[in-house]
């Protein structure tokens, strides 16, 4: 069975980001095979920067979203 040496990198809706193999000059077996350094979110990589495709989905996201405070319980504060 092939596996890859890599981590597969995911962004917060699931798509995949990369493999750690292919930032680090080696080649990834496919995303399809096991990873054995495992998954991770891009969001906790350590490479110093924000995710610009989470950063969109999670705003259209959250521009999206539906109002979880019935009107008549709202208040000033909510």
């Amino acid at each position: 069975m092939a596996m890859c040496n890599g981590c597969l990198v995911l962004h917060r809706d699931g798509e995949i980001a990369y493999c750690s193999e292919e930032i680090d000059g080696g080649a990834c077996s496919g995303y399809h095979v096991p990873h054995l350094a495992g998954v991770m979110a891009c969001r906790v990589t350590p490479r110093g920067t924000r995710c610009r495709y989470c950063d969109e989905v999670m705003g259209n996201r959250l521009m999206r979203a539906p109002d979880f405070v019935p009107d008549c319980l709202r208040t000033v504060a909510n």
